[in-house]
């Protein structure tokens, strides 16, 4: 049995765009007559409101003289005392009750391997 290899080719698929003609459309001016209705005057009734003349009240005026009190006002300079406010700092004691851990100290034996190391001695023998 003789093994032959053979190459091998891979196909790819490719889409190519098709072609359509499609016609084209020129543009012509063409000048046209058209008829445009023009406004007619419409007559139309209206009707305008007539003017009645009425009584009318008289007012008579009256005068009356009243006697008002009104206040007098008196001026007077009187200092108003600027207020200015100040920062002040105030440190006050206060005792607290704080619970602190105490350190606590761990004893832990830890098994660390002895490295020991062999010698050893080969002879090898001298090739001439």
């Amino acid at each position: 049995v003789v093994e032959v290899l053979v190459p091998l080719t891979q196909g790819e698929i490719v889409h190519v765009p098709k072609i359509i003609l499609q016609p084209r459309h020129h543009h012509i001016e063409v000048e046209q007559i058209v008829e445009v209705p023009v406004p007619q005057i419409q007559e139309q009734i209206v009707h305008v409101p007539r003017i009645i003349q009425q009584q009318r009240d008289h007012h008579f005026h009256v005068e009356e003289i009243v006697d008002v009190i009104v206040e007098q006002i008196v001026e007077e300079i009187v200092h108003v005392p600027v207020v200015q406010t100040q920062e002040r700092i105030v440190h006050n004691h206060v005792e607290i009750d704080v619970e602190i851990p105490r350190p606590q100290v761990i004893e832990k034996t830890i098994e660390v391997p002895r490295i020991q190391i062999e010698e050893k001695i080969i002879r090898v023998p001298k090739i001439t």
